[in-house]
C-alpha cells in the first residue's frame, strides 16, 4: 500500500493587537472536538466520522468519548467490528502511529511546546534517572547510558485518540471492566493465529514459544494475542494483495484494542498496586511484537519524502525506547520462561570473536567533526551500538539474524535522536550504515527492501558533499543486490 501524499494543509498565522483583538467577533469554543484539531489549536467543526480540517488535511480523525455518553450508558462488550479504531481511514492514507503513553514509560505522551496535549490529559513525564540497558550487559546488549525523556516533538493524531481516557473532562480513569471493551474472538481471528502459527515467520525458534504464551494468556493478558494477530493481519496483507485493505485494517483495528487494553491494564494495575511481575511474560510479547510491527509500518508506509520517514522514525524511537523500559525490568524473570535460548543466542553471539569493522571509517569520521562534543559522543556511542548490531548479526544463525537490525532502534538514546531530528549529516550517515544492515537482512518480510531505501533516502538528502563517507553504504547496496 503506497504512502499517501505529505502535504498537508498549514494554519495561517495571527498576529493581532489589541485594538484588533477588540473587534474579534467571538466564536464558540469547541470542547467535543477531535484529537487532531486539539493538538493543533485550531477550531473543530465536529463533523463524524471526520471533521473538516482533517479531511482536507488528510489526517486520521478521531473523538474523545462524550462524558455524557459515558456517564448514562454503561460500557458494553464490543465485537471486533465495533471495537475502537483511528477513524474510518481513507484507503490512501498511512496507518496511523501507536500511542506512546504508558506503552513508552519515560516517553510518554511527547509533543511539542507550542502542542502540549499533556497538560490538557493530565499527563506528566516522569523524572528521568539513570536507566538499564534493554537486558543488562549480562546478556551482551550494549549499555545504554541515558534514558532522558526525547526530545519533545508532535505526534500524529492516532498517539491522542487512545490514551486510555485519562482525559481532562473524563471523572475518572475507568478499569478495564469499566471503559474498555473486553476482547471477542471470532473466525477471522482464528484463521489469523493459524497463519501465525504455521506460515509466519519469525524465525523457527521464535514462533512456537511467542505463540504459546499469548494463548496461554489470552483470558487475563489480550493485549499480547492481539498484537501477535496484528502482525498476522499484515503478513497476509503482503501474501493477499486482493485483499490488502481489509487485512490492513483489520491490522489496524487489533493493534489498537491491544494498545488500549495494555495501557488500561496498567493503569489498572498501579491503581491497585498490582504485581506486574505475574504479567512480564505477556508484556514482554506484547512490547517485543509492537515494536517489530512498527518497524514493519515505519519503513513499510512512510516513504513520501525524507522528511515524512524522518518525522515517522524520530517518533517511533519514543516506542522502541518505552519497549526497553517495559522489558528492562523482567529480564531475570524472562530468563527462565521458554524465550531463553533467544536472549542466550544474542549473548552468544555479541560476545563471539567473529567482530567485524564495518562502522570503523564511520566512527573516524564522526570522532574527527567540528560537532559538539555532546553531540560526537552521542553520535559515536551510536555507531558502537551500531558494529555491535552487525557483530551480532554476523554470528547469529541465519533463520534469527534479522534480530539483530530490530534490536537497533530500541538501543538509540535521546541525545543521538535529537541530532537525527536536527538532520546532523553525521547521525544521518549512522542511519545509512544502519541500511546495510537491514539490506542483508532483506529475505525477512518484516524488512524487505527497508535496506535499500534508507541508503538511498539518505545518499539523495545529503548530496555530493558527502558522498564519499556514502561510498561503502552505496557499494554494499549494489554489491550485495539480489
Amino acid at each position: 500500500m503506497p504512502p499517501r501524499s505529505a502535504a498537508e494543509a498549514k494554519g495561517s498565522g495571527s498576529g493581532s493587537g489589541a485594538a484588533t483583538a477588540k473587534l474579534r467577533r467571538a466564536h464558540r469554543k469547541s470542547r467535543n472536538g477531535c484529537w487532531e484539531c486539539k493538538r493543533r489549536h485550531i477550531k473543530c467543526d465536529e463533523s463524524r466520522p471526520a471533521c473538516s480540517n482533517c479531511v482536507v488535511s488528510e489526517r486520521s480523525c478521531s473523538f474523545p468519548p462524550s462524558t455524557a455518553a459515558t456517564a448514562a450508558t454503561p460500557a458494553a462488550p464490543q465485537t471486533p467490528a465495533s471495537a475502537p479504531t483511528p477513524s474510518p481511514v481513507p484507503s490512501h492514507s498511512q496507518p496511523p502511529l501507536p500511542p506512546s503513553q504508558d506503552v513508552t514509560g519515560v516517553d510518554s505522551q511527547a509533543q511539542s511546546p507550542a502542542d502540549s496535549m499533556s497538560s490538557a490529559t493530565g499527563l506528566h513525564h516522569p523524572a528521568s534517572g539513570p536507566p538499564s540497558s534493554l537486558f543488562g550487559s549480562r546478556l551482551g546488549f550494549p549499555t545504554i547510558l541515558d534514558d532522558r525523556p526525547p526530545p519533545l516533538t508532535a505526534l500524529p493524531s492516532f498517539t491522542e485518540s487512545f490514551i486510555t481516557r485519562t482525559f481532562a473532562d473524563s471523572p475518572s480513569t475507568p478499569s478495564i471492566s469499566d471503559g474498555i471493551p473486553q476482547p471477542v474472538f471470532t473466525a477471522k481471528h482464528l484463521i489469523l493465529l493459524h497463519h501465525a502459527t504455521t506460515a509466519m515467520p519469525l524465525t523457527n525458534n521464535l514462533t512456537h514459544p511467542i505463540v504459546e504464551i499469548a494463548v496461554q494468556w489470552s483470558k487475563d493478558a489480550p493485549y499480547a494475542i492481539d498484537q501477535l494477530l496484528a502482525i498476522a493481519a499484515d503478513h497476509l496483507a503482503i501474501l493477499q494483495p486482493e485483499h490488502a485493505a481489509s487485512h490492513r485494517r483489520t491490522a489496524r483495528e487489533l493493534q489498537t484494542r491491544a494498545l488500549t487494553l495494555f495501557n488500561n491494564h496498567s493503569q489498572e494495575m498501579s491503581q491497585e498496586n498490582g504485581d506486574l511481575d505475574k504479567y512480564c511474560l505477556p508484556r514482554f510479547i506484547f512490547a517485543s511484537l509492537l515494536s517489530l510491527h512498527m518497524i514493519y509500518e515505519t519503513y513499510a508506509y512512510y516513504r513520501a519524502n525524507f522528511h515524512v520517514f524522518i518525522e515517522r522514525f524520530v517518533e517511533s524511537v519514543h516506542l522502541h525506547r518505552g519497549v526497553r523500559t517495559i522489558i528492562s525490568p523482567y529480564y531475570n524473570i524472562i530468563l527462565e520462561s521458554p524465550m531463553k535460548p533467544f536472549l542466550v543466542n544474542i549473548r552468544l553471539a555479541s560476545e563471539s570473536d567473529n567482530g567485524g569493522s564495518e562502522c570503523l571509517s564511520l566512527l573516524e569520521l564522526v570522532q574527527n567533526s567540528d560537532l559538539s562534543v555532546a553531540t560526537v559522543n552521542a553520535i559515536s556511542g551510536t555507531v558502537h551500538t551500531l558494529q555491535w548490531a552487525f557483530n551480532v548479526h554476523r554470528n547469529l544463525p541465519q533463520d534469527g539474524s534479522v534480530h539483530a537490525s530490530t534490536a537497533f532502534p530500541v538501543l538509540l538514546t535521546a541525545e543521538y535522536m535529537e541530532a537525527v531530528r536536527k538532520h546532523r549529516p553525521e547521525a544521518l550517515l549512522v542511519l545509512a550504515y544502519y541500511g546495510v544492515l537491514l539490506h542483508r537482512c532483506r529475505n525477512a518480510w518484516i524488512i524487505g527492501d527497508a535496506g535499500s531505501f534508507l541508503i538511498r533516502l539518505i545518499a539523495d538528502y545529503l548530496g555530493n558533499f558527502w558522498q564519499e563517507p556514502m561510498r561503502w553504504p552505496l557499494e554494499e547496496l549494489e554489491r550485495d543486490q539480489g
